[in-house]
């Protein structure tokens, strides 16, 4: 599975919203993938893009920001630090969901 660096965040803080019910029937599949299995980490489009409306023809409409997401993710995690979203995406569409979530 492949996974951008800045859904490494998003997928445990998944609580069933999104875009659209293709959207969340495949961030929940993956969100339940991702717990048994391993991941490819990736600064493109990944597999949670996949029924992302902001996916045109495999770059993100967004592409700058999520590429500043990811960034900073990589940066984290290669401290040893624990990326959160109040340091990461405060300027995310789903920030006032997830901001809360502890994981």
């Amino acid at each position: 599975m492949k996974l951008r660096y800045h859904h490494l965040m998003c997928i445990p803080r998944f609580k069933g919203e999104g875009y659209s019910k293709a959207f969340c029937d495949n961030l929940d599949n993956i969100k339940k993938s991702f717990e048994n299995g391993d991941a490819q980490l990736v600064s493109e489009c990944d597999d949670v893009c996949r029924c992302c409306p902001n996916n045109i023809g495999g770059v993100c409409r967004d592409e700058e920001k999520v590429i500043r997401y990811d960034r900073l993710v990589k940066e984290r995690l290669e401290r040893g630090e624990k990326p959160q979203p109040q340091d990461i995406c405060s300027d995310c569409r789903w920030y006032e969901i997830c901001r809360y979530i502890e994981v």
